[in-house]
């Protein structure tokens, strides 16, 4: 069945594109030469700065990542400085924009290059794949922007744009239906100005071709759309039923002895790994009693420190992808005198942060609130 409807919908596009495929790129690129977003990478044609900008545009908006961006190839203009970065700098200059495993391998593969390309950037498809972080679409956005090749650079506003022109309910979060479209699309990519091409369709389903509300009369593609002849642009793709967001209910505890913090760092390579935290409660056998409430927690916690004042911090709530974390924090201000050393243990990866370093450690988005709030001013 489903190679059937692989062959219905190759049929179908192929069709599309004999009547229409020539006249895509005179209309595209015109368009794109009067209607370009100014966007600070277009700048530049360097694979650093092109590669740089992709990885943090991945699942980002184009605003969010602007100030990211600019800031960072101001603190790592080459991507030698960058390679020779601590992974801990690299996240502290991330903190905030999220999916922090594009900053860890940002930093792997900086330092690849420096070590296996003697620091050039590689122009092959086989050779960007194999670097942490880059998959086709970043690999072909690389290549044709970066070096002129006639690749594609096909993610899932591509897709949309392509559903929509040939009424094909291509699913964007399919990846064998992604690679359908991406050698469609390689059949319509001029040998000439190929990153042009991919950069006006990425500004294409950016600006006017959007998931919501399609700005079809202002499309300069609307002759030739299939979509928008039949009336069905804003129902295409056709999306999946969405499935439940999985919430985790958790306990922030912050722990304060003689004006410090207490925070550790998390290993691994999950989810926030190698950002800083502050420590979870363990709510233990009474979880299965229901979840706690504030004001039970509280109780408890007093039992548990019966000599730390405590205060409560307040509820957040901050939504993942694919998680949702619902917190309560308490601040528990202990009476011991224990001496400090400022150090980070490396057993352990943990220390009594003072304010001035609890605000220079890479914090997730998820915890920056109640960093906050700690600090002074």
């Amino acid at each position: 069945m489903l190679k059937i409807e692989a062959q219905a919908r190759a049929v179908q596009s192929q069709k599309w594109s004999a009547a229409a495929g020539q006249r895509l790129t005179a209309l595209l690129l015109d368009w794109f030469a009067r209607s370009a977003r100014f966007l600070p990478w277009r700048q530049n044609k360097d694979p650093y700065p092109v590669w740089l900008s992709e990885i943090m545009l991945q699942q980002t908006q184009v605003q969010t990542v602007i100030p990211y961006y600019q800031k960072f190839l101001e603190t790592w203009p080459t991507l030698a400085k960058l390679a020779a970065a601590s992974e801990e700098q690299v996240l502290k200059q991330w903190e905030g924009l999220g999916y922090y495993s594009r900053a860890r391998n940002l930093l792997s593969a900086a330092r690849l290059v420096i070590n296996l390309h003697q620091g050039q950037f590689p122009s092959t498809e086989k050779d960007l794949l194999s670097l942490p972080g880059i998959g086709e679409y970043t690999a072909g956005a690389i290549l044709s922007i970066a070096f002129g090749k006639k690749m594609a650079a096909v993610d899932g506003n591509v897709v949309r744009v392509f559903s929509r022109l040939t009424a094909i309910p291509w699913q964007p979060a399919d990846p064998d239906q992604r690679r359908e479209v991406r050698r469609f699309v390689e059949n319509l990519l001029p040998d000439a100005c190929p990153g042009d091409w991919n950069e006006a369709m990425m500004d294409l389903g950016a600006t006017i071709c959007r998931p919501r509300q399609p700005q079809c009369p202002m499309c300069p593609l609307n002759e030739i759309c299939q979509a928008r002849q039949l009336g069905i642009a804003d129902q295409l793709p056709m999306k999946p039923a969405k499935k439940p967001v999985p919430v985790k209910k958790l306990v922030v505890l912050v722990f304060s002895n003689q004006g410090r913090f207490h925070v550790h760092q998390r290993q691994g390579k999950g989810l926030l790994a190698g950002l800083f935290e502050f420590d979870w409660f363990d709510w233990g056998e009474a979880a299965a009693k229901g979840d706690p409430d504030p004001s039970s927690i509280q109780a408890e916690l007093g039992k548990r420190f019966p000599k730390a004042a405590i205060r409560p911090l307040g509820p957040y709530t901050h939504a993942f992808t694919h998680l949702q974390w619902q917190m309560d924090a308490f601040l528990i201000t202990l009476a011991s005198q224990a001496p400090f050393d400022g150090q980070l243990d490396v057993q352990s990866h943990d220390f009594w942060a003072t304010p001035e370093q609890l605000q220079s450690l890479p914090f997730p988005k998820a915890l920056d609130g109640y960093r906050q709030k700690l600090l002074p001013g």
